[in-house]
């Protein structure tokens, strides 16, 4: 367990949550999202926390356009809140997920595309075939919940910040469509090689200008809206 158990009295309604109910999660979640974004010196709290907790600072993930920080984990309740920075390039490719979550923009934007259920969706689905449900430009302060059946991409512009909260993981993997290099299936922590899972934490001195960075893209952030 984190030592940050209940960084804020929203976090306390985590236990009331049906996860398998989007309309449930996003009503928890919100809460805990406005705290964050109207109260500045949580998210500063959160990250001044996971520079010294040896537990979140370990699960921290260093991808090609991204980077994802872990703020807050219960693993008693496999609930976990997560803060993604997008660098220049980033786009996913189309994938559904282990677990149900909910996320908000807190600066910058991406478009998100929404493809439906994964109910037909196979190693086999050609993603030229996919044609998109929803299509809209996420912008600071949207909000929203998806279901683990759900199939969507994101495409983010720059220094693009979200925080995410999951939920317990439904199914042992998550299926993602690449047309290139071929489709393949992602597997949790527990079920990872020594070696996969250490290609993908971020060392020491990673963590730490990341955690600068988003410092840095906050204040701006926050400074730009007050004026």
């Amino acid at each position: 367990m984190s030592a940050v158990a209940t960084p804020h009295p929203t976090f306390q309604a985590l236990d009331t949550v049906d996860w398998n109910n989007t309309g449930s999660i996003l009503h928890t979640a919100g809460s805990i999202f406005d705290a964050i974004t109207h109260e500045p010196g949580l998210l500063t709290a959160l990250l001044d926390n996971l520079a010294t907790d040896t537990h979140l600072r370990t699960m921290c993930e260093d991808y090609d356009f991204m980077d994802k920080l872990v703020l807050y984990d219960s693993p008693d309740h496999q609930i976990r809140l997560r803060l993604h920075l997008y660098r220049t390039g980033y786009f996913d490719r189309p994938h559904n997920h282990r677990w149900p979550f909910a996320s908000r923009i807190l600066r910058g934007s991406y478009l998100h595309r929404l493809y439906g259920r994964d109910d037909h969706f196979t190693e086999d689905t050609d993603p030229d075939t996919l044609t998109p449900i929803m299509e809209r430009v996420e912008r600071p302060g949207s909000t929203y919940a998806l279901h683990h059946t759900s199939v969507h991409t994101v495409q983010a512009e720059a220094d693009s910040i979200s925080i995410l909260l999951r939920g317990p993981a439904a199914k042992e993997r998550f299926l993602i469509l690449d047309k290139t290099a071929g489709s393949f299936w992602v597997y949790g922590a527990a079920q990872e090689t020594p070696a996969t899972r250490a290609s993908k934490i971020m060392n020491s001195d990673q963590l730490d200008q990341t955690i600068a960075r988003v410092r840095e893209l906050a204040t701006a952030t926050t400074t730009a809206t007050e004026d």
